[in-house]
This record gives C-alpha cells, sequence and structure tokens, in this order.
C-alpha cells in the first residue's frame, strides 16, 4: 500500500467514532476483543521488524494527526517513547533476537494452519452440456467440394447450390452435435454412478476418493479400512522437533524478542498441533465421505520399525462434534480414553503402552502399512 493511501485511509479512520467502525464490522471486533494482549503485542511487533518500511511510514502518518509523537506521560520505563522499543528492535543483539522472534511467530504459525483449514463439501459431478456447433466449417468445405460445378455466369444455378450446401451443412451440424450429447450423456452416466457409489459408501471408490484427498496432507494420511458409513485411518504426525526452538515474546520495555520455551509451554504447544492435525483429518474426512458418519483414527509417530509408537485412537461421530470449531480436536482427545497419552508435571506427550491400547490396533496398524507398501 501506497504512502498516499496510506494517509488517506488512517484519516478517514481517525475520523470516524470508534463506535462506529465497530459497528461496521462487528465480526473483526469480537475476534479483536477475544485476542490475549501479549498475542496482539506479538503481532504488532512482529509486523514493525517484517515490514519496517510501513511500520515508519505508519509512525510519521500517526505524529502528523495527532499534532506529536506519542510519547510516555511520565514514569515507567524511563518515559521513552510508547514504540522505541520497536524503532530500535532491528538493531544489535535486540535485532537478532527480533529477527528469530518474527521466525519462530511465522513457522508456528505456518504449523497451525492447519488448524483452521476448510474442505469443500463433495457434490454431484454435472457434466456440461454441449455447445451449439458452428455450421461455417461444414459449409466452407462443401462449398470448396461443389463449386466447380457450376459455371460463374449460371447464377440460378449457383443460387441453388448454395442453398443445397447449407441445407448440407446444417444436416452434418445436427449430426455432429447430435454424437456430442450422446457423449456428454455417456460421460455423465459415469459421473452419476461413480456419485451414488461414494455416496452408499463402495469401498473401492470410498478409499480412492479419500486417498486422493490425503494426497497433499502435510500429515500423511493412510486408509485402512473405508466402506459404508465407517471408516478407519490412520495419521503420521510430525514429531515435537518441527516446533521452533525459541518463542516469541515481548519484553517489559516493548520490545520484540525471543527465549527459549518453557518445558510445560512447549508440550502444550504440541499437543495443540498434534489436535489440529487430527481436526484436519476429521474434517476432510466428512468433506469428501457424504457416506461417513462414523471414523476410527490413530495417530502414530513414524519410527524406524513398522508399526509405529501410538499416540492416540479416537472414535468421531459426525453429528457429534463442533468441527467448525477451531479448538474441537482438543476436546476430541481430552474426551477420548487412548488420547493424549500427556505424564509429568510438564504434561509430556508419551506414546501408549501396548498394553493399555485396543486389541485389533496391531491388525489396523499393519493394513494401513499395507496400503502404504502398495502406493
Amino acid at each position: 500500500m501506497g504512502f498516499g493511501r496510506r494517509l488517506i485511509r488512517k484519516t478517514i479512520r481517525k475520523a470516524t467514532p470508534r463506535s462506529v467502525r465497530r459497528a461496521m464490522h462487528p465480526v473483526r471486533t469480537l475476534k479483536y476483543a477475544v485476542t490475549p494482549r501479549p498475542i496482539k503485542q506479538i503481532s504488532r511487533a512482529v509486523y514493525t521488524v517484517t515490514n519496517p518500511l510501513g511500520a515508519a511510514e505508519n509512525k510519521l502518518i500517526g505524529a502528523f494527526l495527532n499534532g506529536r509523537s506519542r510519547r510516555r506521560s511520565g514514569g515507567g520505563y524511563g518515559g521513552s517513547p510508547a514504540g522505541s522499543g520497536y524503532a530500535t528492535a532491528a538493531t544489535g543483539v535486540g535485532g537478532v533476537r527480533a529477527v528469530e522472534a518474527a521466525a519462530s511467530h511465522d513457522r508456528l504459525a505456518q504449523l497451525m494452519a492447519v488448524q483452521r483449514e476448510r474442505f469443500a463439501q463433495s457434490r454431484r459431478p454435472i457434466v456440461p452440456a454441449p455447445a451449439s456447433v458452428d455450421l461455417t466449417p461444414f459449409r466452407d468445405a462443401e462449398w470448396a467440394r461443389r463449386k466447380g460445378e457450376v459455371r460463374f455466369w449460371q447464377r440460378g444455378r449457383r443460387r441453388q447450390m448454395r442453398a443445397e450446401v447449407e441445407r448440407f451443412a446444417h444436416a452434418q451440424a445436427a449430426q455432429s452435435f447430435t454424437r456430442l450429447q450422446a457423449a456428454q450423456q455417456e460421460h455423465q452416466a459415469r459421473a452419476d454412478a461413480w456419485w451414488s457409489a461414494l455416496s452408499h459408501g463402495e469401498p473401492r471408490v470410498l478409499t480412492a476418493a479419500l486417498r486422493a484427498a490425503f494426497a497433499d496432507n502435510p500429515a500423511p494420511v493412510l486408509v485402512a479400512s473405508a466402506e459404508g458409513a465407517v471408516a478407519a485411518f490412520v495419521v503420521v504426525l510430525p514429531g515435537p522437533q518441527v516446533l521452533p526452538e525459541k518463542k516469541a515474546h515481548i519484553t517489559p520495555t516493548g520490545r520484540l524478542s525471543s527465549k527459549a520455551w518453557t518445558k510445560t509451554e512447549f508440550n502444550e504447544v504440541y499437543a495443540e498441533l498434534l489436535s489440529a492435525h487430527l481436526l484436519a483429518t476429521i474434517r476432510e474426512a466428512w468433506a469428501v465421505g457424504p457416506s461417513l458418519t462414523q471414523l476410527r483414527i490413530v495417530g502414530v509417530w513414524w519410527g524406524a520399525a513398522w508399526p509405529s509408537e501410538v499416540l492416540f485412537d479416537v472414535d468421531v461421530v459426525r453429528n457429534d462434534g463442533h468441527w467448525a470449531n477451531d479448538s474441537w480436536g482438543r476436546v476430541v482427545l481430552q474426551r477420548a480414553q487412548c488420547g493424549l497419552n500427556q505424564t509429568g508435571i510438564t504434561r509430556e506427550t508419551q506414546a501408549w503402552p501396548q498394553g493399555k491400547l485396543r486389541p485389533d490396533v496391531a491388525r489396523l496398524l499393519t493394513s494401513a502399512s499395507g496400503t502404504l507398501r502398495s502406493g
């Protein structure tokens, strides 16, 4: 956004009463109200580091509109400017930590984006009707073939031939259109047969559709079985090493910085990541398989040998869950008998002991590994 547009937008915003702005954007206002203050501070600080020009322009515009730079009224951290921590965040050791914090923030946001992903519902495919056939190619070809039958001075005969060529072109176009309609109807019949099989949960069609949908997931999903209203999946989950080594935070002076996680914080964030992958898998399965009403999902770590260690084994029902809620994956894991096995004071996620798992989990994992090898 250019400086001029930014200035105009901020001028209009400043002239509009806050109550009017809130009424115009109720969803944004509600979202901002429920966002924790530390998250707001980190987001603003990350913007300052990653968009220094925009931040500088905002500060200049703010000073112009307010008539003076906003400074602390006194006391508090030596009376320094409110934005001074941000302004100096990109220099020295603080600058390195600010860059680390921005990278950590972006990495964590990228990992957690799967939690907010939505999927389009499967629908009956419609093969479009064929377009009308152009007469020109048939007309031109037939006239080129027959024009030598009469001389140029035989005007009556030429008019008659023109009419015959026109009728021929119409007949050929009609035949072509009929063939196209027949092909469209054949393709639509095949699409309807596929849709009927998918809607009724025919195993081969349902399994193929699920595998195609899961192919690009960041956490690989293996289809162990899928038939009718029931399906079973194995989700290969990322290890805790995918999380950034440090977290972003705001210092007491308002600067963006980074620091090491506490063990409890790290374990809770990792548990949230696992629940995000579980929720995304459930949402995508509901969207792809209209016949599905019950799912069993086993989350595993990909170890040196297969089957791997099991982190959770849960059952879900389509009508028993708030699947639009981005936090519902955590609720599912908390309610399940074999949800996440978090142990100790720091709530570290551990694999379930073999004796506490359901008896058929080994068979399910073996079936999933068979699909992995065949794929």
